[in-house]
């Protein structure tokens, strides 16, 4: 209704009252917008600047307006023709005028260009000022025939038309906004999809966000407008992947060239991904994107062997930006590629693996991409972890993988490899419990070098908390700057083996040493294996050669070996790294049976030296099963406390007094004959026959024992043996005790 008044007074007055007239529609219109949406605090959301624009823009047009009206009416033509061609002549200029000035502006200040945003809303515009020009003339029409009294009889139309007008406006912006909403649900809930695809491999997170900004801003530096087709582009940038869900995860982060088998498992991600979707109605072409992007343009791609433009334009953009994300961040087995070599990269593929149209486009705009990368927002906590508070170790479990084949011919060697692996068992399986990991890893590095040839080999144990592993222990005669090597687990070809218990053979190591600030080893071959034991990870052992000679099966076999022994060892140290008393028994306190053994050789070497008797005493509590079933397994602890303490009040100061077993006791008794320890055993078991312990608070029960004694060296010269001959004579007298208490004659 402003346009028919401003038209009126142009018509009838001229153009400095019609431009009057204009900016306080303008003003009017503006203010009244901005306060009913935002009320009066949304008076500073007003940008100067674009104001005075609007204003300048409308001294424009009504000089325009004011021409090509005065031209109209002086055309010659009888009236009303002359009054019609002038109102036209006024509305085209006036939508002409209207619509370049401000879709330059918007061009200008969006970065699109001038046609696409002239083309939005073309014929609602031209709609509208020619409906303007005509009410105007109508209105003018009516006046002189009827006077200012058409003026009364149409306010209340232009009340109507307004509230009609704040009406559908209303309803227009609540499904404007509910659209917005549902298209930024749709949005999250495919971000959330993508989400997933990311949890599959944490260690290319914010890969498919960046590939959905830098596909969007190609497609528009390729003067792709159409808005249908960008959100199709940033949906399916976002669940390019999605098919990847069917794939193992030790496929996707293998840091390596992958076998001929695990390859064709790959290629079927965009198949499985685009089936996936087609389920989904989309309101944009999105299944097409997913099933082509790994497409090439000479034709050599894959599902379908595309090429050229049969292949989806969206597809063509996404192999391009998926590639350049892939070539610029960290990935296990390399460093980011340098801005030159992108470049390089690209042009050397353009026309075989990509749209070479599209290369210069993205070449030329590579500035734009680039400030794309620091735009996107990639949230701090991945999906993965499920308590963003605690600190987690930067490793996902061990992967459950196919089993590995035989070691049979590993183990068919000489004797001297077999006598080397028979003594790694050995010591894997002996009681480690006091040694150190460096202990652990000398040996082992010494067996190493007699299993197989190689220059250098270096034992990298694990650091959870810090996510990575380092040079704990090196062997070999090239280990120069190999002391300080640290890689960060999933990277690289070491930290990819330990995290995922897959064992790599026969690759160039470069990957391992590309960090490396000091000159780097020139290895050509490597055989790398995890040190891991029941989904803990421990490490890697990385076996390196200057020569291209290969990792043969069977030394690969036995460095696979050795790794699964180390890490049992490994695995024991750790679970007993606590400050644990490993010469006293945690119940009774008093030394256990390696107390004896150790203190043995030297007390039979002072016998022999001097010339006394030792002898040997084994002590077991015969009623230990009834009072488990009676009192509980407390309970027989606490008995074995009560007897260990009364042996102790008995023994002399040179006895040695030590709980053998479960129930039993020993004591190593020097300087006593065979009568004197017979008349001990006697006095022993007939005190705790009478010994009374409270094994509850109202009953009190005896601990009987049964004896069996040896004597060095007229029944054993070593430990071993005098044991053996203690505890028969223990069980004979046993059955004796029970033959008397159940007065029941001993056979023979």
């Amino acid at each position: 209704m402003g346009d028919v008044f401003t038209i009126l007074v142009l018509t009838h007055f001229g153009p400095g009252p019609a431009l009057t007239t204009y900016w306080l529609d303008i003003i009017a219109a503006h203010l009244a917008d901005v306060t009913r949406r935002f009320g009066l605090t949304g008076l500073s959301r007003i940008l100067l600047y674009r104001f005075a624009f609007n204003l300048a823009c409308c001294a424009i047009s009504v000089w325009m307006m004011h021409r090509a009206y005065a031209l109209g009416m002086a055309s010659g033509l009888r009236e009303p023709a002359d009054q019609i061609l002038g109102l036209a002549g006024l509305a085209v200029s006036w939508f002409l005028t209207n619509t370049v000035t401000v879709s330059l502006a918007v061009s200008l200040w969006s970065n699109q260009t001038f046609l696409a945003v002239w083309r939005e809303g073309l014929v609602l515009y031209l709609l509208n000022f020619s409906g303007s020009a005509a009410a105007a003339g109508l209105i003018a029409v009516f006046y002189e025939k009827a006077g200012f009294f058409v003026f009364l009889l149409a306010l209340p139309l232009a009340v109507v038309l307004y509230q009609l007008y704040l009406f559908y406006i209303d309803k227009y912006e609540q499904a404007r906004a509910h659209i917005a909403q549902l298209n930024k649900l749709h949005l999250q809930t495919i971000e959330a999809m993508s989400a997933a695809i990311d949890a599959k491999d944490p260690y290319t997170h914010g890969h498919i966000r960046r590939v959905a900004a830098y596909a969007v801003s190609l497609a528009e530096c390729a003067g792709i407008r159409d808005e249908s087709q960008l959100m199709a582009l940033r949906a399916g940038a976002l669940l390019h992947d999605i098919g990847k869900i069917a794939i193992p995860e030790y496929i996707l982060n293998k840091p390596t060239v992958l076998t001929e088998s695990e390859y064709d498992k790959m290629r079927i991600h965009p198949v499985v991904g685009a089936n996936m979707l087609k389920g989904i109605d989309f309101p944009y072409p999105v299944e097409p994107l997913i099933r082509s992007h790994h497409e090439r343009w000479d034709g050599n791609g894959y599902p379908d062997g595309l090429s050229g433009e049969n292949i989806p334009l969206g597809a063509r953009i996404m192999s391009i930006v998926d590639c350049y994300d892939a070539l610029t961040t960290n990935r296990p087995y390399r460093s980011p590629m340098a801005r030159a070599q992108v470049i390089e990269f690209f042009r050397r593929e353009a026309g075989r693996a990509y749209d070479p149209s599209l290369v210069e486009v993205f070449v030329t705009n590579l500035n734009r991409l680039e400030a794309k990368a620091v735009q996107v927002n990639v949230p701090e906590t991945p999906l993965w972890d499920s308590h963003p508070t605690k600190m987690q170790p930067s490793v996902r479990p061990l992967e459950r993988v196919q089993p590995v084949q035989t070691y049979d011919r590993a183990l068919r060697a000489d004797s001297t490899i077999q006598r080397e692996l028979y003594s790694i068992f050995e010591f894997s399986r002996s009681h480690n419990y006091c040694l150190t990991p460096n202990d652990v890893l000398v040996f082992m590095g010494a067996k190493l070098e007699n299993l197989l040839a190689f220059d250098a080999a270096v034992f990298y144990i694990a650091d959870l908390d810090a996510g990575i592993i380092r040079a704990r222990h090196r062997v070999g005669a090239a280990i120069v700057g190999l002391q300080d090597a640290t890689l960060r687990l999933e990277q690289k070809l070491s930290g990819w083996v330990a995290a995922n218990n897959q064992s790599l053979t026969n690759l160039p190591p470069f990957p391992d040493f590309l960090d490396f600030q000091s000159a780097k080893p020139d290895f050509q071959n490597s055989c790398i294996v995890p040190l891991n034991k029941n989904g803990v990870v421990y490490g890697a052992l990385a076996i390196y050669r200057k020569e291209r000679t290969k990792f043969q099966d069977e030394e690969f076999r036995r460095a696979e070996i050795l790794a699964s022994q180390t890490s049992l060892v490994l695995s024991t140290l750790k679970q007993n790294e606590d400050d644990t008393d490993f010469l006293t028994d945690a119940i009774t306190g008093i030394p256990n049976g390696s107390h004896l053994f150790l203190m043995f050789d030297q007390v039979a070497n002072d016998a022999d030296r001097f010339n006394y008797g030792l002898a040997l005493l084994t002590l077991r509590i015969d009623d230990s099963q009834t009072i488990r079933r009676k009192f509980g397994h407390l309970s027989v602890d606490e008995s074995l406390s009560a007897v260990a303490r009364y042996l102790a009040t008995e023994m002399r100061d040179t006895d040695i007094l030590v709980r053998y077993a479960h129930d039993e006791f020993m004591i190593l008794a020097p300087k006593l004959t065979r009568e004197g320890a017979e008349a001990l055993m006697s006095r022993l078991q007939n005190e705790l026959d009478h010994f009374r312990f409270r094994v509850r608070s109202n009953v009190e029960i005896p601990i009987p024992v049964s004896i069996g004694l040896a004597v060095y060296p007229h029944d054993g010269m070593k430990l071993e043996g005098l044991i053996e001959t203690s505890e028969l004579r223990l069980n004979q007298d046993l059955e004796l005790r029970r033959a008397v208490k159940n007065r029941i004659r001993p056979m023979g």
